[in-house]
C-alpha cells in the first residue's frame, strides 16, 4: 500500500480524531512557550548589556525589566507544567482510541487469519503501541516547535543582527538533510527489530502455555536453545538501532554546535572591531540556539518514537483497509455472516441446518459444498484431519466470517442458546474461579461440571497473564466446564476438539457427559479427528 510520506501520516488524522485535538492544543501551548522563551532571551540580553555598559550605576532603569524577566520565567514554568499534564491526558486518549479501533477492525476480519497472526498483533497492540507514546508526547510537540519556534527565533535574530540571522538561515537546512539520511537507515532497522520481537513474544507465549507439559515430558533443552537464539537476534537488532540513534544524535549535536559557534565567532569579532552594539550582539547570541534547538529535538525524539511508528503504521493500514471495506458494504455496519446466516422459528425445526456451505481461504475452499442437519437430542461429529475446515464450519455457524468468503446457507433456530468451545480456549490472569465464570456461567453448576470432568484444582489457585499455572489438560477441562454449564432452555453446543489434552479415562468421562446433554434434549455438534468421539455420534459428517 502506498503511503503519503511525511512526518505525520494523514491517515492518523483521519482515522484517530483525538490526534487533531492533541495537535491543536500542542500548537497553542507551543506558541505561548515560544513567545515566553524569546521574551526571556531578549530581556536577559538587554539587562546584561545595560549592566555592562552602565556598570550598574542606574538601577532604577533595570527595575521593571528585571521584574518582567521574573514574570516571564514564572509564566514559562506554568505553561510548561500545564503542557505536560494536558499532553499526558491527550496521549492516553489517542493510544486508547488506536487500540480500541484496531481491536474492532480485527473483530471484523477473518478470524482464521487473525488467529494465524495472533503473536504479531499481540506484540503490536501491547508493547508496539505503548512505544508510540514518545511520538505523541515528544516528537509531535518538537515538530510543532520547528514550525513555530524556529521561524520566530530566526526573525528575532535577524532584527537584532542581520549578519547573524543570515548565517543561521544558511546553516539551518543542514540539520534536516542529515536527519532524513539517518532516518531512512533507522526505519529498516526498526522494522527488523519489531519482527524479531514479535517472533520472540510468540515463542514465549507458546512455551509458557505448555511449560508444565514440556517439563513433565522432559523436553526442555530444545525450547531453551530456541529462546537463547531468538534472544541473541533480539539483542543484535536492538543494538543496531541504538548505534544508529547515538550516531544521529552525535551528528545533530555537532552540526548545531558548529552553527552556533559560527554565529558566536562572527559576533565576537565584530564586537572587538567595534562594528556592532553589545545589546544586539548579546540578544542574538542568546536567542540563536533557539533556532536550532527544536530541529535537534525533532531528530532525537524521532528515534525515541521509531519503534512505535512501525507498529502504528501497521495499525493504520489495518484501519484503512477496514474503513474501505466498510464503505463498500455500508458505513459503520458489520456485515459478517449476513449473506449466509439465516434464522427460522417454525415449530419442530432442527436447531442447525447447513446447506451447500463452502468457505474460501488461503488453502482454497475448505469446507466445500457441505450439508448436514443437527437435530435436537443428538450428537453430530464433524470428522476430518487438521486443516479440513472443521473449525471454519463453526465460525460460519456463529456468523464470524466475512460474507464474501462464504457461499451456501446456515439456518439456525434463534430461540436456541449457543455455547461454543474454541480449539484454543482463552484463559485470563486471575483465579481459577474467575476463569470458570468468565463467560457468564454460575459458580455452582460450573464447579459441579468441572468436578464431573475430573478437574481438582482449587478455585482459589491464581493463574498467570495467559492462564499459566495449570497444565494443558487442566486448562481444557476448565474451558469444557464453563462451556457445558448452560442456562435455561435448549442449548446448541459447538465443541471444537474437546478431547484435546485429555487422558483416555477423561475422554470416556467427556463422552458420557456429552451423551447426558444430548439425552436431556440439547444439541451437540463436535469437530474432531478423535475416533473415540466419532464412535458415540448419532451422525458423523466427514470433511
Amino acid at each position: 500500500m502506498n503511503r503519503v510520506q511525511g512526518p505525520i501520516d494523514p491517515r492518523l488524522l483521519a482515522l484517530v480524531p483525538p490526534v487533531r485535538g492533541l495537535i491543536l492544543r500542542t500548537g497553542v501551548l507551543q506558541a505561548l512557550t515560544t513567545v515566553l522563551v524569546l521574551a526571556r532571551g531578549v530581556l536577559i540580553g538587554w539587562i546584561a548589556a545595560r549592566v555592562i555598559l552602565d556598570r550598574g550605576a542606574d538601577w532604577d532603569v533595570l527595575t521593571w525589566p528585571v521584574v518582567a524577566l521574573f514574570v516571564v520565567i514564572a509564566a514559562h514554568g506554568g505553561v510548561s507544567g500545564h503542557a505536560q499534564r494536558t499532553s499526558s491526558e491527550s496521549v492516553g486518549r489517542v493510544v486508547d482510541t488506536l487500540r480500541a479501533k484496531a481491536l474492532a477492525a480485527l473483530r471484523r476480519h477473518d478470524p482464521r487469519r487473525v488467529q494465524e497472526e495472533s503473536a504479531h498483533w499481540r506484540e503490536v497492540l501491547t508493547d508496539g503501541i505503548e512505544d508510540f507514546r514518545p511520538y505523541l508526547s515528544a516528537f509531535l510537540p518538537s515538530l510543532v516547535a520547528v514550525v513555530l519556534a524556529t521561524p520566530a527565533a530566526l526573525v528575532v535574530v535577524l532584527v537584532a543582527d542581520p549578519v547573524s540571522g543570515i548565517l543561521a538561515l544558511v546553516t539551518v537546512p543542514l540539520i534536516p538533510a542529515f536527519m532524513v539520511l539517518i532516518g531512512k537507515l533507522t526505519a529498516a532497522h526498526t522494522r527488523r527489530r519489531l519482527e524479531v520481537t514479535t517472533a520472540l513474544g510468540g515463542q514465549l507465549a507458546d512455551l509458557l502455555s505448555g511449560s508444565l507439559t514440556l517439563r513433565a515430558l522432559g523436553a526442555t533443552r530444545q525450547p531453551s536453545r530456541q529462546l537463547r537464539s531468538t534472544g541473541r537476534r533480539h539483542e543484535k537488532a536492538t543494538m543496531s538501532v541504538l548505534r544508529l540513534a547515538f550516531l544521529s544524535s552525535f551528528a545533530l549535536e555537532f552540526l548545531a554546535t558548529l552553527a552556533v559557534a559560527l554565529v558566536a565567532v562572527s559576533i565576537g569579532l565584530r564586537l572587538v572591531d567595534g562594528n556592532m552594539e553589545l545589546t544586539a550582539g548579546l540578544i542574538a547570541l542568546i536567542v540563536v540556539p533557539e533556532v536550532y534547538n527544536p530541529i535537534r529535538q525533532v531528530g532525537t525524539n524521532f528515534h525515541a518514537a521509531s519503534d512505535g511508528l512501525t507498529a502504528v503504521e501497521e495499525i493504520l493500514e489495518l484501519l484503512d483497509e477496514d474503513a474501505k471495506a466498510t464503505d463498500t458494504s455500508g458505513a459503520g455496519v458489520d456485515h459478517r455472516g449476513r449473506t449466509y446466516l439465516t434464522h427460522r422459528e417454525s415449530p419442530g425445526a432442527a436447531p442447525l441446518t447447513v446447506t451447500g456451505l463452502s468457505v474460501g481461504g488461503r488453502d482454497g475452499m475448505k469446507p466445500e459444498n457441505l450439508s448436514f442437519t443437527a437435530e435436537s437430542g443428538t450428537i453430530t461429529v464433524l470428522y476430518g484431519d487438521n486443516g479440513s475446515g472443521k473449525s471454519t464450519v463453526f465460525l460460519a455457524v456463529l456468523g464470524a466470517l466475512p460474507g464474501d468468503l462464504v457461499t451456501g446457507r446456515v439456518t439456525a433456530v434463534p430461540l436456541v442458546r449457543t455455547s461454543y468451545l474454541p480449539a484454543r480456549p482463552v484463559l485470563v490472569q486471575g483465579s481459577v474461579e474467575d476463569n470458570l465464570v468468565l463467560l457468564g456461567a454460575e459458580r455452582g453448576p460450573a464447579t459441579e461440571t468441572a468436578r464431573n470432568l475430573g478437574f481438582d484444582v482449587p478455585l482459589e489457585r491464581c493463574l498467570g497473564p495467559a492462564g499459566e499455572g495449570i497444565s494443558a489438560g487442566q486448562s481444557q477441562r476448565l474451558a469444557l466446564a464453563r462451556t457445558l454449564t448452560g442456562g435455561t432452555g435448549p442449548t446448541l453446543y459447538l465443541l471444537d476438539e474437546p478431547s484435546a489434552h485429555l487422558s483416555p479415562e477423561l475422554v470416556e468421562t467427556l463422552s458420557a457427559e456429552l451423551r447426558r446433554r444430548a439425552t436431556a434434549g440439547h444439541t451437540v455438534v463436535v469437530a474432531s479427528h478423535d475416533v473415540r468421539l466419532a464412535a458415540i455420534a448419532d451422525e458423523v459428517v466427514y470433511l
